[in-house]
């Protein structure tokens, strides 16, 4: 009778599972893993942030028309902005300010004084109240022709899909990452079976169960996925740390959590493929 507890190096000798290369493998794939997901992770809050700055960002600009000029344009669009609900605080931007925007894209000192310069307006919506931009943009029209409402929706809809390309990026590099593993374990386990073949038969001819030997194989390997997955994870938080200089998030506590799943899911993982596997072969032989 052979009790749960018995000893696996007893019955199945170390030298004789995969150690070291398996070890090696499965951090390296926890680290990539930690890499994928943390940086998905930052990436998004950096993308959120940048929507809400965004989405609260409105500006009108007023370029000249054959028969009105930007200044002549401008009382009526203040009076269109200081009668529309939703409407936080707006000011014009000076042409100085004008300048420095332009500057990266025209170079400095390019910018000629008989350049003509639409004028700017900011404006901040109250994100207590509706924004009515619909009703805005009509009545700009009206009386201002050359008043462009500019929500930047273009530039909004650009970084959401960039998140969802990086989303999705993230996720199928886990997803490679869990089946490369997952295979790592499955030849390993398959080598150790391969390997102990006569202790195997000594066993099942003294009465072992197939859940006894199971659990040798389960011990050894789980316990080699948790030592190099908490490895993986080390060196993936210490990889973030570095970067918390730049990147503030990567030293939250929150952003600790999401690395955490990582080896949280190996472990788990590593012992049901080995058993699944272990088990599948024992009752081929049989």
């Amino acid at each position: 009778m052979f009790k749960r507890g018995a000893s696996a190096t007893a019955l199945l000798p170390p030298r004789n599972m995969a150690g070291p290369a398996l070890l090696a493998v499965t951090l390296v794939m926890t680290l990539l893993a930690c890499l994928a997901l943390g940086s998905t992770v930052l990436v998004d809050r950096a993308a959120e942030r940048w929507l809400t700055r965004a989405t609260s960002a409105v500006s009108i600009q007023i370029v000249e028309t054959r028969n009105q000029t930007a200044d002549d344009q401008l009382p009526a669009v203040l009076r269109e902005l200081s009668a529309t609900p939703g409407v936080a605080n707006f000011r014009v931007l000076d042409k100085g300010e004008l300048i420095r925007l332009l500057e990266p894209w025209l170079g400095a000192g390019n910018i000629s004084t008989d350049l003509p310069l639409p004028l700017l307006i900011e404006v901040t919506p109250d994100r207590t109240a509706s924004f009515a931009e619909a009703a805005l943009r009509a009545r700009l029209t009206a009386v201002a022709p050359g008043a462009r409402l500019d929500t930047h929706g273009r530039w909004r809809e650009t970084l959401e899909r960039m998140a969802q390309a990086l989303r999705f990026f993230a996720g199928l590099v886990l997803v490679m990452v869990t089946l490369a593993t997952g295979t790592v374990i499955l030849f390993a386990t398959r080598a150790g079976l391969k390997t102990n073949e006569d202790i195997l038969d000594v066993l099942h001819q003294i009465g072992a169960q197939d859940s006894f030997i199971s659990r040798r194989f389960e011990t050894h390997f789980v316990k080699l996925t948790a030592i190099a997955s908490a490895l993986g994870f080390l060196a993936a938080l210490g990889f973030f740390y570095a970067l918390g200089s730049l990147v503030p998030d990567a030293r939250s506590s929150g952003f600790l959590v999401y690395l955490t799943c990582v080896p949280a899911i190996a472990v788990p993982f590593s012992w049901q493929v080995t058993r699944y596997y272990v088990m599948t072969s024992l009752k081929a032989r049989v």
